[in-house]
């Protein structure tokens, strides 16, 4: 089982209420589920953010930094 996991919640990520974990079978699905659900945060929030992917064993990480 590998599941795609936002690590922390922004006021964005809280409005959407958008899942916080999700579970996949396959380990390329969760990396392409975390690849894409990344870009959309980035392209879509409100920008004070950036968002990234990491892998940390069976989990797709995806991480929070200020921008700027």
């Amino acid at each position: 089982m590998y599941k795609v996991i936002i690590e922390q919640q922004c006021g964005c990520v809280r409005r959407r209420d958008m899942a916080l974990e999700s579970n996949f079978s396959d380990k390329d699905d969760a990396l392409i589920a975390a690849s894409q659900l990344a870009q959309k945060m980035n392209d879509e929030f409100c920008g004070k953010h950036q968002f990234s992917v990491r892998q940390e064993g069976n989990d797709m990480m995806i991480s929070m930094q200020m921008r700027g």
